[in-house]
């Protein structure tokens, strides 16, 4: 069937999503219950959920539920061992994290950074980071939620079944690089490692990765001989793990506004200029390329946005890197023309992908892929 398109503002009756602040909505798979969950804000800093199960999409506005403070939307995640969800944010008026989470009894709001007894002054809107980062650690059945300090160290707030912690990684790991953009983190299960990207004031790839209990420091740039990141951009959700090849997967936007790969095999880290390779145009100068793999068909995918408002699609299967007009193929409306960050996941119990973004009528459109 292709690619297809719907509303999902419309479709579950929600308001429209104001990303003045937040300028990406956080989607994610909730595998445990087969249902699919975009969190975005609307109004100054209003936190909603739109969620989908086999009956449609609904609405859900979490700040009511909850009491939380008004904040910026982090990244949301799932922890499939404990059947929780987990969305990470910064609140506007003390600049703390904030975790709401979800279990059988609903929502729940919680405060890491008075949890973690976090010294203060670790982040602010201007300096630091408004979107934390977080993701899971199977192998240890451990949560994770990485941040940019205000003087540039990455600050690690990580859970264990005794609760949460608090780590600045940038001293773990004997780093001297300041972090300019906001990192990104992910497990590599198979080798039972985790990684923390992020980029430097020099364009640097700087990769934080942890193994047998001890942090380390890696700048993938010089490593792999890659073009430097270009100067604003961002950084979110930007490695991914393609476990069927057992390798890792850095995306960035160069200062050529093509879209750039760091991957790792067994043989060590490597660059691939996608762009060059799909015969892809070139990107935003503000889009923040997003991938995940397709486990059902053991494909790879990274979305941006175009210097056309168009979502474009790189996508990788045994023959190589191919190009897709998600916009064009799809019928979609186009994106806003402020910075746009699709955000996309495969849902293989299903044997479909879906991706997110912020139209330009400022509605959560969402992209299908059927077989």
């Amino acid at each position: 069937m292709g690619w297809s398109w719907n509303d999902v503002s419309v479709d579950a009756g929600a308001p429209s999503a104001n990303l003045v602040d937040t300028p990406m909505v956080s989607a994610y798979l909730f595998a445990a219950q087969r249902t699919q969950h975009v969190i975005h804000t609307s109004g100054p800093g209003i936190i909603n959920e739109l969620w989908s199960d086999g009956s449609g999409w609904h609405y859900h506005d979490l700040s009511a539920a909850t009491n939380a403070p008004m904040g910026f939307v982090g990244e949301a995640y799932s922890f499939e061992a404990q059947r929780t969800q987990h969305m990470d944010y910064v609140a506007l008026d003390d600049y703390h994290v904030h975790e709401l989470w979800w279990d059988s009894t609903g929502w729940h709001l919680n405060d890491l950074t008075d949890a973690t007894a976090t010294p203060s002054g670790l982040t602010e809107t201007g300096g630091g980071s408004p979107w934390p980062a977080g993701y899971v650690f199977a192998h240890q059945e451990t949560q994770h939620v990485n941040y940019r300090r205000n003087d540039g160290h990455v600050i690690e707030l990580w859970w264990d079944n005794i609760g949460w912690h608090f780590n600045d990684l940038t001293l773990a790991a004997y780093a001297t690089d300041v972090a300019t953009s906001f990192p990104s983190g992910y497990a590599f299960e198979a080798q039972a490692t985790q990684h923390v990207t992020y980029r430097r004031d020099d364009g640097h790839i700087i990769e934080l990765w942890w193994d047998s209990g001890v942090w380390n420091h890696n700048d993938l740039t010089v490593a792999t001989g890659a073009p430097v990141a270009y100067a604003q951009y961002v950084w979110y959700r930007s490695g991914y793990v393609f476990d069927a090849q057992g390798t890792q997967h850095v995306i960035f936007l160069g200062e050529d506004f093509h879209i750039h790969e760091l991957w790792w095999d067994s043989n060590g880290w490597h660059h691939h200029d996608l762009t060059n390779a799909s015969g892809a145009p070139i990107g935003y100068s503000f889009t923040v390329p997003i991938g995940y793999v397709f486990a059902a068909q053991g494909t790879q995918h990274v979305n941006y946005q175009g210097a056309d408002s168009h979502i474009h699609e790189l996508w990788w299967d045994s023959s190589g890197w191919h190009h897709n007009d998600l916009t064009v193929a799809s019928g979609a409306p186009a994106t806003t023309t402020e910075v746009c960050v699709p955000v996309g996941y495969g849902f293989d119990a299903q044997g479909t992908q879906h991706v997110f973004y912020r139209d330009e009528n400022s509605h959560v459109t969402q992209l299908t892929w059927n077989p």
